[in-house]
Parts: structure tokens; C-alpha cells; sequence
């Protein structure tokens, strides 16, 4: 079993008042209605040009939501969301990151320490949660080498010291799991991070909906929506400057894409790839080093 101290990884904002669904519903990506207590639902935040601000996770409590954010992007996901609030809405929105410390247990183990907890809980679908007396507690999370769970608050039930952020990290990236600030940013929008599974389209307007909304049209009607897509790549030789983050990715001598992630052991990385060559066995070199990748 895998522990990791989350705390700065995720923001925990908290969202509160009689319109809050609503008021993230006009706000983002996802469809929020019927969102009930103990379930989850993720969304994107993006500007009126479809990029992206924040791709969030919605946990709902019986009189309010939690959401989980960018660690280091909370205060700025704050001050954006407080901006769209009417003097019609009953939303209010806190920063929460100190007071909810935040663990994750992934890997061999996790299934069976959840169940300690909450009996059931590794039946749960992806994004369920159950909640303590003063909030979220445990919630089923994206899977890392087979299980995912949060612990968020304090008095963790769990003893085992947090291995390193590191070790997370590269996991995160094997798994091709976007972050911010590294893939999720107002570089891109949602589509070309393959967050599909976040996005409605069907639910009606919000901020960037006609930017994201033409892209998928594009693509129903046999054109390319993309002009980048977010990829993995194993690295087949390296040189002894490994790869770093704003490296260009090359094909044939012409740019191909940007690393935006790598692994602490340099040897896998995540990127955005001109979609032309988003192929998987498509190789690639490195603008400016002795390094070679191969698409996943």
C-alpha cells in the first residue's frame, strides 16, 4: 500500500449556499444537475475562450460542496469563481486547504484499509464518498497500480508514514493523469487534455461552451478538432541532461510538441503532441538533447 500527503497537490475549496450546484453548472464543463450527497463529479473550469482554469473534482455534502483543485491554484480558482457571482445567487466560496490535510492511499492494500473504514467502500464507483461529522472523509479515487483512495481531514486513520511526493508523481505521470499547473493551464482546453469524461455536451451553456462545443462539432463532421493531444512517452535512450518541462518534442527536425511532465527517474513523460503525430509507436527526439521517446 502506497500513503502520500496530498495537501499540496490538491487546493479543497468550499462552496456553499441554496444555489451552489447551480452556480457551478453555468461555471464549467460538466453537468452538475443531480448531483446527490456522497457522490462526485468532475468538471473543468475555463475561460470564454475554452481554456482551461482548473479541472476540478465536485464532492457534494449535504449543505455544501467540496472542490478539489490545482494545489497551488486554489486562491486563484477563488477569486475567478467570485467574480461570476449575481446578486442573485446564494453562493459563497472558502479556501479550506489548511483546515482538510489531505492523504492519498493507492496500490496493493488500499481495497482492504478502505474497507476497515467504510464497509463496501472498494465497491464504490469512481468519486463516491462518505463523510465525518465535520466533512469529507474518504473518497474512492482515480487508481494508482490498481486502487485510489482519499483521506481528507485530520486524524487519519492510518499509521504508515507518506512515502515521498516524488514516488507520486511518478506514478501520476505513468498513468497519464493531467495535473496543474504542468498540463492543466490556459494553454489548452479540455478536449486536447483528454478530459472527455469531464465535459458535457448536452448540458447548455457556460464559460467556453462555444469554443469546446465547435471543436467537438468539428470533430463529428471527420475533420481533425485538434491541433494537440496530451500524450505519454517512454523515453528509449537518454542523454546525461535528462528531459525537463518546456523541452520541444521533434520529427524529422520539425517541432512536434512540448514535455510538460517528467518522471523523477527521467525515463517516462507526459506532453502535448501535434495530433499529426499522435500516434502511438510514433518516435520522437528531443529539441537539444541526446534523447529519444516513443509514444505510448
Amino acid at each position: 500500500m502506497l500513503v502520500f500527503d496530498l495537501s499540496y497537490t490538491f487546493g479543497r475549496l468550499r462552496l456553499t449556499g441554496s444555489t451552489r450546484l447551480d452556480f457551478v453548472q453555468r461555471m464549467s464543463t460538466g453537468d452538475m444537475r443531480g448531483l446527490n450527497a456522497g457522490e462526485g463529479r468532475t468538471t473543468v473550469f475555463t475561460t470564454p475562450i475554452g481554456r482551461m482554469v482548473d479541472y476540478t473534482l465536485v464532492l457534494a455534502e449535504p449543505d455544501s460542496l467540496l472542490l478539489l483543485c490545482g494545489g497551488g491554484n486554489q486562491q486563484r480558482l477563488m477569486r475567478w469563481l467570485r467574480k461570476y457571482i449575481l446578486f442573485n445567487d446564494d453562493a459563497q466560496v472558502s479556501d479550506e486547504s489548511d483546515a482538510l490535510p489531505m492523504l492519498g492511499v493507492f496500490g496493493p492494500g488500499a481495497d482492504a484499509w478502505a474497507e476497515t473504514i467504510q464497509p463496501g467502500a472498494s465497491g464504490w464507483p469512481l468519486h463516491t464518498h462518505c463523510a465525518g461529522s465535520d466533512g469529507v472523509r474518504l473518497v474512492r479515487a482515480r487508481p494508482l497500480q490498481g486502487a485510489g483512495y482519499y483521506w481528507i481531514g485530520r486524524n487519519a486513520p492510518i499509521a504508515q508514514t507518506p512515502s515521498p511526493i516524488a514516488e507520486y508523481e511518478a506514478l501520476r505521470i505513468a498513468a497519464g493523469y493531467p495535473a496543474y499547473p504542468n498540463e492543466i493551464n490556459e494553454d489548452y482546453i479540455p478536449l486536447e487534455a483528454g478530459l472527455r469524461d469531464a465535459i458535457s455536451f448536452t448540458k447548455g451553456c457556460y464559460i467556453g461552451q462555444e469554443i469546446i462545443a465547435r471543436m467537438e462539432s468539428r470533430g463529428q463532421l471527420g475533420r481533425s478538432p485538434l491541433a494537440k493531444k496530451l500524450a505519454r512517452l517512454q523515453f528509449t535512450s537518454m542523454s546525461d541532461m535528462p528531459a525537463q518541462p518546456g523541452d520541444r518534442l521533434l520529427m524529422d527536425g520539425a517541432e512536434a510538441g512540448v514535455i510538460t511532465s517528467v518522471s523523477p527517474a527521467g525515463d517516462v513523460a507526459l506532453g502535448y503532441v501535434r495530433s499529426a503525430h499522435a500516434q502511438p509507436g510514433a518516435r520522437l527526439s528531443v529539441a537539444g538533447r541526446a534523447a529519444q521517446a516513443i509514444l505510448l
